[in-house]
């Protein structure tokens, strides 16, 4: 008997529970549905059709938006009619004439409506050639704005100089990056901001960096000599020129928009001139300007602008001690050949000092140097071109 009456308490304990709370239901839907629509891309949304789930095909209504537009990163608060339901087919038609349809979207889930139509990247390329005298061993390339630069668009190659490549850089717009790695490692250039639909090829070569128009550059250079010119004046350079002697154009500043600062290295490329003879002019920070005329820079492919250079003589080189005491000899011997006299004479070349030395033979380029300094220490060269040397470091 007791049975009987706990089965039939049990069963008047499941009839009491709501259905409801037997499956999972709908939220409930609301007098007045409310909706956001965010656009989160980067084309403006024109017109926005929201129609009851399954009509819109047959019936999408009028355009939610009216006589507005929803431009990238702004957002609207939109109410549909009374009872509209929480099924609904949205149409979204976009500023370049692109649509999207979602079906049976369940607005009473999702009370956000998200528009994230992005530019297209469009492949931009070019021809790149290369005229600076070193090797191009890495270029990548990149969309204005963006943070990652890439793959490398050499891919296994390199970009010897002299040699061309043509490029292909994705972007949604115009504009895009470049970053030039040479082969050395250390000398990377960077330029931003470069309108690739105006761009055939790019020229890389000394002044590319500073030309106001990379599209309409073109490197002049590069039948001449190709020099290098070491900053150690102890001052800011703010322009170089370097022009064939006599020249009535001393033609452009090769730092363009950049300065050289004392320490810092510059390559050029130069065009012909007669017999070789060049003048440098430079110009320092304090308005100074320093000049040297008849440089032979197809011998000397180096020089050092320093205190003094101006006044070196051609087919001599400049001496810098660099050691802690002053050097008390200097003998300069053709390779195999006996020391020849101490080209200081009765001087000394004091502590972080520079002297001139007009070489012994000057049909003769390549020599041995022994430098001895006042604490005995003594150091020797092997065999160097001295004719291209801008300047020899002696330290023990």
């Amino acid at each position: 008997m007791n049975a009987v009456r706990l089965l039939l308490s049990a069963l008047a304990v499941l009839a009491a529970i709501p259905a409801a709370a037997q499956a999972p239901q709908r939220p409930a839907q609301p007098a007045q549905l409310q909706v956001t629509v965010k656009n989160v891309g980067e084309i403006t949304l024109y017109e926005l059709y929201i129609a009851r789930g399954g009509t819109g095909a047959r019936n999408w209504g009028p355009d939610r938006l009216g006589d507005r537009v929803l431009e990238a990163g702004r957002e609207i608060t939109l109410r549909l009619g009374q009872n509209f339901g929480c099924l609904a087919d949205l149409r979204l038609v976009y500023e370049d004439g692109a649509e999207e349809i979602r079906e049976r979207v369940d607005l009473c889930r999702e009370r956000i409506i998200i528009a994230a139509r992005v530019l297209p990247k469009e492949e931009r390329s070019f021809t790149v050639r290369n005229r600076t005298g070193l090797m191009v061993i890495q270029l990548f390339g990149r969309a204005t704005g963006e943070q990652d630069w890439g793959p490398d668009r050499l891919g296994n190659d390199v970009l010897e100089d002299g040699a061309e490549m043509t490029i292909s850089i994705p972007s949604r717009s115009c504009d895009i990056d470049l970053m030039v790695v040479y082969v050395d490692n250390r000398a990377v250039e960077e330029r931003r901001g470069i309108d690739a639909c105006d761009l055939a090829e790019l020229t890389l070569a000394p002044g590319w960096l500073y030309a106001e128009n990379p599209a309409a550059f073109r490197s002049g250079l590069g039948a001449g000599p190709r020099i290098t010119l070491v900053n150690r004046s102890g001052r800011t350079v703010f322009t170089v020129h370097v022009f064939p002697d006599g020249a009535s154009d001393e033609g452009p500043d090769r730092l363009g928009a950049d300065t050289l600062s004392d320490g810092a290295t510059l390559h050029l490329a130069l065009d012909p001139a007669p017999d070789c003879r060049y003048t440098l002019r430079v110009t320092y920070h304090d308005g100074t300007r320093e000049e040297r005329r008849g440089i032979d820079f197809c011998r000397q492919t180096e020089l050092a602008i320093s205190p003094g250079w101006v006044e070196t003589l051609m087919g001599s080189v400049r001496f810098v001690n660099a050691g802690a005491v002053p050097v008390i000899g200097l003998h300069l011997a053709e390779p195999g050949a006996p020391l020849g006299p101490d080209a200081l004479g009765a001087g000394i070349l004091g502590r972080g000092k520079a002297a001139t030395i007009v070489l012994p033979d000057p049909q003769v380029c390549t020599y041995e140097v022994r430098a001895i300094f006042r604490d005995g220490r003594t150091i020797l060269l092997p065999p160097t071109d001295l004719c291209t040397a801008a300047e020899i470091v002696l330290s023990p």
